[in-house]
């Protein structure tokens, strides 16, 4: 009697557990993925900075032109798949992406930063709850709890030593303001965007911000810098706005050609983790010194990426 023929790829059982991961993997969140990390890089570059003489308000106007920038040669995809008269979904999702940025601003500006970044993480508790009014869309259980997961995982991140603040309610109001300023641009591209033609949303979007930038923002710019620029601060600035602009293109790629804004703001809350890890292994190298943290504030942020990790990997598998 001959020995049986051994079951073939897929009838054996590696061969089946390949194929169920597959089904439940979701590449196209690699994208929001890849944002976090070169929103870390973005960030650290930016921090040096604005160390180095650079003001906010420079980083907020040349981080917006470079944004719209970065989508304007989308238009030479051509009119096929446009509809023109949808567009005004990307006007609006424009203006509320620069109020959130305005609100995330004022926030940082009016207090202190342990009051406005733990509200600024509830973005993605608002894209959570907005996608609700979405018809046909229900997050599944695992999405809530992974939306849960990030924003403790983010509040935990950015613990560090208490600093008073004269005005809490202010600061916060801002904050919660550019969280759901933020969440419902999102919402909007992921409605939107299918509706209009990525290639026509995105462009008309991000010209928005930069448009609306040139006459709020530039006048902030033209003042006279409070502190003497360092060398090299503008290169730092160069290379911020450049990254941010890239890891924009993530962002709305993940929404706005897959339209699933929950998941994607899930994993794209992973920057802090990144940027912890980033400043963790260069923060000496390029003397940034407000990086040391005590024992039990190294405590939370080990929670909170474990928080983090965890919640990416529900939205992932």
């Amino acid at each position: 009697m001959g020995r049986a023929k051994p079951p073939t790829w897929p009838d054996s059982p590696r061969g089946w557990e390949l194929l169920n991961l597959q089904e439940t993997l979701h590449p196209y969140l690699l994208l929001p993925l890849a944002a976090a990390i070169l929103y870390a890089a973005a960030a650290l570059c930016l921090k040096i900075a604005l160390g180095r003489g650079v003001t906010t308000w420079s980083v907020l106007f040349y981080s917006n032109i470079v944004l719209g920038l970065f989508f304007a040669p989308l238009l030479l995809a051509g009119p096929s798949g446009w509809n023109a008269g949808a567009a005004v979904w990307a006007l609006a999702s424009g203006v509320l992406f620069f109020l959130g940025q305005v609100g995330t601003f004022r926030s940082l500006q009016s207090g202190d930063v342990s009051v406005a970044t733990p509200a600024l993480a509830s973005k993605v508790v608002f894209v959570a709850l907005l996608s609700l009014l979405v018809p046909g869309n229900r997050p599944d259980p695992d999405l809530w709890l992974a939306v849960v997961l990030t924003m403790t995982g983010m509040i935990l991140l950015h613990r560090g030593p208490k600093k008073s603040t004269s005005r809490p309610l202010i600061t916060l109001a801002w904050a919660l303001f550019a969280a759901l300023s933020f969440a419902a641009a999102d919402i909007v591209v992921q409605v939107g965007a299918p509706v209009a033609g990525f290639t026509l949303f995105m462009p008309v979007m991000f010209g928005t911000v930069a448009l609306l930038s040139l006459p709020l923002l530039w006048p902030h710019i033209l003042r006279p810098p409070r502190r003497t620029v360092a060398p090299g601060a503008r290169r730092w600035l160069a290379v911020g706005v450049f990254l941010l602009g890239l890891q924009a293109t993530g962002m709305a790629s993940a929404i706005g050609l897959f339209g699933d804004a929950t998941a994607a703001n899930v994993v794209y809350g992973s920057r802090g983790l990144w940027s912890l890890l980033l400043l963790a292994v260069v923060a000496r190298r390029l003397g940034i010194t407000d990086s040391v943290f005590d024992r039990r504030t190294l405590a939370l942020r080990v929670v909170g990426c474990v928080l983090i990790l965890g919640a990416v990997t529900l939205v992932l598998f």
